[in-house]
């Protein structure tokens, strides 16, 4: 009884243990929360404001995204907010461009493009920069960062505008803060944890059973685990069988697998049932089993190779070289010595007469276990290289399409600030025509103040991201015929930051659109946007017509580009990748002449 509580107390220690330890890796593997915050002016509140030495004057937010009062061009101006919003190694980006900056945190200097002025905040006078930075300026916060006062101090030339005479009118840079590793901590997580693989599992147990066989013949097993009617050798061998057969068949495709499923079941049922004694017939019949699920399993490969499945491409070329080793093997060693050959001819009829092929089963399953472990160990590799490549081709992609998506800010901003200058021009220039006789000069300036470009205000949604991605790509349509409908309702303001927003909708718009480009000649080319708020989702949806046959993969559930290049197809992974960050999917269906894409992002929730 002693030895018996020995026993469990040691069990329960082990087990204690491997429970402690595997919970840690898990803790410690935890990707870190991959937020991103749009601290920009136009999206949430600033203070704005000039100072000189203690003296402060607020600047005045001019209807759009910029702001006056300047009282000298050159000024240098200031934006602060207190951070409240709190993420994991805190980063902050600032999209200057041609601008120098200072940022400060309660007062204490973190960063600067002069290092030569050392005042601080109202002691500065920031200077244009003599070139256009390629990268956003990087800050990394201080852990304690929360509740601080964040100040930025920016250049701006001669009235923004480089023109003396217009209107001082300042426009602060973009803001965003983020999770500086957020990143690379996800890909740690994703190589720990990642999807779980059932076959890899019972891979596993193929692997112990197989470390089992030499165990079952040595003295020491029997005297501890005495078993006189089971043939542990034996049945260790034919659980590993199972095993194998199980997995390969969770690696193939199709109603087949279940050929080598149910063959794997009857094989190790009949064993366990026949605990492999030679004088079962149950064990005969599982033996025979064991055969036939091999010899189906050598045919599957090559019909599963053929059909382009990634495992078996490596398994298939490897088992067949494998079997081909082994007879070659067997070959040469019968010539070699004559009388070895007879033994094996011998014992393989032998073998067949009794009704019990171990030798020919045991050799055969021992080849194909062989080329398993050697196809799997690749085919991980393979895939582990393929996550982490992708990975980086999304995060090329997600980075050219901010990219993109800055520029078309940056553009609407200069369009924009051109047509609030030119109304004031255009309104001067009608007064001085009405006051001399100058009738065709009139005429013309009343027709271009009737342009739309210089009326239209609001778009097609007044969230202005979310304006400015549909304005930039559906104009885009148009120049090729696609005939756009839109359907959005959002406010000005959303939780979700535009940094994931826009490159998501700017995806799916480019999809839609590389669609339309395959239209035959006289063929209708459209695209439906859709977009709108219902309970604590947002929905954004695009249907587009499609002219060509999609090549749909099963395994990853999407459509993939038939457009060449290294990028091209990567679109609804990035997609997929924002709807899952959000806890949602994207649907994609193409049902007869048209495809869709649609999502419903979780809004994230916020502070009251």
């Amino acid at each position: 009884m002693r030895r018996w509580i020995m026993r469990g107390a040691a069990v329960f220690m082990v087990l204690l243990l491997c429970g402690f330890f595997a919970a840690a890796l898990l803790f410690f593997t935890q990707p870190m929360t991959e937020q991103t915050f749009d601290l920009s002016v136009e999206t949430v509140q600033w203070e704005v404001y000039i100072q000189e030495g203690q003296q402060r004057t607020d600047l005045l937010p001019d209807g759009d995204i910029g702001y006056t009062g300047l009282s000298a061009p050159g000024q240098t101006f200031y934006f602060s907010r207190i951070l409240t919003e709190e993420v994991e190694s805190p980063v902050l980006y600032l999209d200057t461009v041609n601008r120098s900056v200072a940022v400060f945190l309660d007062g204490e200097r973190l960063y600067t493009d002069c290092p030569e002025q050392s005042g601080g905040v109202g002691e500065l006078t920031l200077p244009m920069l003599g070139w256009d930075r390629l990268d956003p300026v990087e800050i990394t916060l201080p852990p304690d960062y929360l509740g601080k006062t964040l100040t930025i101090a920016q250049s701006t030339g001669l009235g923004e505008k480089q023109i003396p005479e217009m209107e001082p009118t300042v426009y602060p840079c973009a803001v965003t803060l983020s999770c500086g590793y957020a990143y690379e901590s996800g890909i740690v997580a994703e190589s720990f944890r990642g999807r779980w693989d059932i076959g890899l599992f019972i891979f596993s147990l193929a692997a112990f059973f197989l470390m089992l066989v030499p165990l079952g013949g040595v003295s020491f097993f029997g005297h501890y685990l005495p078993y006189p009617e089971v043939d542990l050798n034996a049945l260790s061998r034919a659980l590993c069988l199972t095993s194998l057969l199980l997995f390969l068949g969770s690696r193939g495709n199709g109603r087949l697998r279940w050929i080598l499923w149910g063959t794997a079941a009857l094989h190790g049922l009949t064993a366990l049932l026949g605990r492999a004694s030679a004088t079962s017939l149950l064990t005969v019949v599982s033996e025979y089993l064991g055969l036939l699920g091999l010899l189906a399993a050598a045919v599957l490969s090559l019909v599963w190779r053929k059909r382009g499945n990634g495992f078996y491409r490596l398994f298939a070329p490897l088992l067949l070289a494998a079997l081909g080793l082994g007879l070659a093997v067997c070959g040469a060693h019968a010539v070699a010595d004559p009388t070895w050959g007879r033994e094996l001819m011998i014992h393989l009829r032998t073998g067949f007469q009794n009704g019990l092929p171990r030798f020919l089963l045991w050799s055969w399953s021992a080849l194909t276990m062989a080329a398993g472990i050697l196809a799997a160990f690749i085919d991980l590799f393979r895939r582990e290289s393929q996550r982490r490549t992708e990975e980086r081709l999304l995060l090329q992609r997600g980075e050219l399409i901010r990219e993109n998506y800055e520029n078309l800010r940056k553009h609407n901003e200069e369009i924009q600030t051109l047509l609030h200058d030119l109304r004031h021009h255009v309104t001067a220039l009608q007064g001085l025509c009405r006051e001399g006789d100058m009738g065709e000069i009139q005429k013309y300036l009343e027709s271009l103040s009737q342009r739309p470009e210089l009326n239209r205000s609001n778009g097609y949604t007044v969230h202005p991201a979310v304006d400015t991605v549909l304005t930039a790509m559906l104009a885009r349509g148009a120049e090729t015929g696609v005939r756009a409908e839109v359907r959005v309702e959002l406010p000005p303001e959303l939780p979700i930051p535009n940094s994931d927003l826009c490159p998501l909708l700017m995806n799916l718009l480019e999809n839609a659109l590389e669609a339309n480009e395959k239209a035959p000649e006289g063929a209708e080319k459209w695209l439906r946007v859709t977009m709108h708020i219902r309970g604590e989702y947002l929905y954004v949806g695009v249907e587009n017509a499609y002219f060509a046959p999609v090549d749909f993969d099963p395994e990853e559930g999407l459509y993939h580009s038939t457009k060449p290049g290294t990028l091209h197809g990567m679109g609804l992974k990035s997609a997929r990748a924002t709807a899952r960050k959000y806890h949602s999917e994207l649907v994609l269906k193409a049902i007869e002449d048209s495809f869709s894409a649609s999502t419903a992002l979780l809004l994230p929730k916020t502070e009251a």
